[in-house]
Order: structure tokens, then sequence, then C-alpha cells
């Protein structure tokens, strides 16, 4: 638990090397590397299994043993893939705040941006009802920040029903070229549906493919440092910001503010709610879900970085409910999510 004295913001944690960007880059690198050898091992293991034509197999005891390999696989994609999405889906983070963005009550969800051509928001047999290029930029967009592996685009792109334009961005080199790579090979959990009839809303020429012959938007992903590209942003050099509507429509941080958090250089900390918030436009909801920080000290970081310019205003919107424990006569929860609106 941080000291909340009487100080504007709450008390810095102290540094580690999940504040570094070294920790990261080695991270995704071994990741990488994990996942072209066991690329390589599958492929060598299908091509020696076809060129022994006199091998019989038994079709019930190989399933089970290609299935335990199978569900092995994913695990690797899902889990080991972005420790980050390991932490909070332990709380079921992410399906939480992918329902919190779809519910009826929240402005800018698919049932209330796409109405009746949303055919049904993504339930089993419903029917997708493509769009035109103009109407889709009417459509919300969404930043990702610190997007990690990617995964939290994708569930609001093929579960949500999101199909406006999407950028999830990152410091991390290995981590852009990680989301890059599971968008195109479909291999994490977040790209599939439960069935080939739920799912993204997406058309046009450059739409991509998924199961089914689903097609959908692709969501770009771009090295980015937040913290170090201000001047970058205000002189109109972000080719994938969208300057014409002053800011994303959402912006979305899991655990990005944690690890800035634990930086070595604690005016990153101070900086990052002003700049971030400084993402969406006016009107616009930033989300932002800690396992670093309580929910109070979250609004108290995020209103009193903001306070100081009224253009970059934000006030709390709402919160994501988890479950709440008790321990040495004292309530909490192991995670939050709050919405801030800039206004």
């Amino acid at each position: 638990m941080t000291n909340t004295s009487d100080e504007t913001h709450p008390t810095h944690l102290s540094p580690s090397e999940l504040g570094t960007k070294e920790y990261w880059e080695t991270f995704y690198s071994r990741t990488l590397t994990h996942i072209s050898t066991k690329h390589n091992n599958a492929a060598g293991e299908k091509s020696s299994s076809g060129n022994n034509e006199n091998e019989k197999i038994d079709g019930e005891d190989s399933g089970e043993d290609n299935e335990d390999e199978d569900e092995d696989d994913d695990d690797d994609y899902n889990g080991d893939s972005d420790p980050g999405t390991s932490w909070f889906s332990e709380h079921n983070a992410p399906q939480k705040v992918l329902e919190f963005l779809t519910r009826e009550e929240f402005p800018l969800a698919p049932s209330n941006t796409l109405g009746s051509r949303r055919g049904g928001g993504g339930k089993k047999g419903a029917k997708k009802t493509a769009l035109s290029a103009e109407d889709k930029k009417k459509q919300p967009s969404v930043l990702d920040l610190g997007t990690g592996n990617g995964s939290m685009l994708a569930l609001l792109r093929k579960r949500g029903g999101f199909v406006g334009d999407m950028v999830g961005v990152d410091y991390s080199g290995k981590s852009v070229e990680l989301a890059r790579e599971l968008q195109v090979t479909r291999r994490h959990e977040a790209y599939q549906t439960d069935s080939e009839d739920e799912g993204g809303f997406g058309s046009g020429d450059d739409a991509g493919e998924g199961e089914g012959g689903e097609e959908w938007d692709e969501i770009q992903f771009e090295e980015w440092d937040i913290l170090g590209s201000e001047d970058e942003l205000r002189a109109g050099k972000v080719g994938w910001f969208p300057y014409d509507k002053g800011g994303f429509d959402i912006v979305l941080d899991k655990g990005t503010f944690d690890a800035v958090s634990l930086m070595a250089e604690k005016s990153q900390c101070e900086r990052y709610p002003g700049i971030s918030g400084a993402l969406v436009r006016k009107g616009g909801f930033l989300v932002v879900t800690s396992c670093n920080w309580t929910e109070e000290e979250v609004v108290r970081w995020f209103n009193s970085a903001s306070g100081g310019s009224e253009s970059a205003k934000l006030v709390v919107w709402g919160r994501v409910q988890y479950p709440r424990f008790r321990f040495g006569g004292q309530e909490g929860q192991g995670v939050c999510t709050v919405c801030f609106q800039r206004v």
C-alpha cells in the first residue's frame, strides 16, 4: 500500500526492473525466439510424419496427444507472450474491460454507434453488415498504450464489435513485432471467436480475413515512446494520430502506467497522466487499469496531472467492478479500472 499523504499525488513506488525498456525488450525477444522455435519444430514433425507412409497412427490416442500439445502452445501464446496480460487475466480484467466498453450505458459502445447495422452485436448467429469507408470513419477510434501482445485490441475487434481505426503502440520494438506476428497467425485466443458467425464487422479491400472467411480491418501496431515523443506529436509528425479529430475516441492503458510508475526517473510518472490524457479527443475516454495503485490513487494521479491544463482535464466517468476482499480489517481489490472522460 502506498503512502497517500498531503501531496497532490500519491507517493512514488520504488524502482523495479519492470520499469525499464531493457527488461521488456529482452522478454519479448525471448518470446519471439520461443515462438519461432515451436513453429520450426512443429513443421519438422509434420514433415517427418508425412514422409513415413507405413506409420500407423492410433487415431484416438494420437488425437488426445495432439490436443494436449495444442493446449500447451495456446498457453504459451496467451500467457507467456505477455506477462502483463497474465497479471490482469488473474482478475479477469481484460474480459471485464471488454464488457464495460460494450455495455449500452457506455456512449461509444458498438450497440450505440452502429445501431441496427451491427446485426446483433457479435451474438451467435448474428448477420454481419458491411460498412462503407465513410461510415467506418465515424466509428470510435481506439489507441492502446503499451499494447504488449496486442490482445486487448484483438478482443475489442473480434468479440466487442468495434470497427473503427485501432492502433496499438509500445516503446518495445520486440513487443510490436510480437503483436504483428500474433495478428497474422491468429494464434492468440483473443483473435478467436466462439463461432464463425461471431465478432468483427469490418469491410473494404484492406480488411483482414479471419476464421470462416470473416473479414475485418487489421489493427495497426507501431513502435512509439509516449514519454519521448511530445515534440513529434505536437509538430503533427505522428502519421497514425487522428489530428483531424483532436485525438482518439478511446485510449486504453492496461498496466502501462504501472510500468511507468516503476521507472527510476520519478518525473516520468508525474508526466504520464497529462500526456496520455492529451491523446484523447475532447469528450473521449481514457480507461486506466492498474494492479499497483488503488482506485483512489489512480484518480488522484490523473486528476492532479491534468488539472493544470484545462484542455486536457479528466473527470471520472465510471469504474469497472471487481471482487473485493478483506485483509487485516481493510477492504480492497487486486486490480482496479477507472474510466476518465476528457472535458
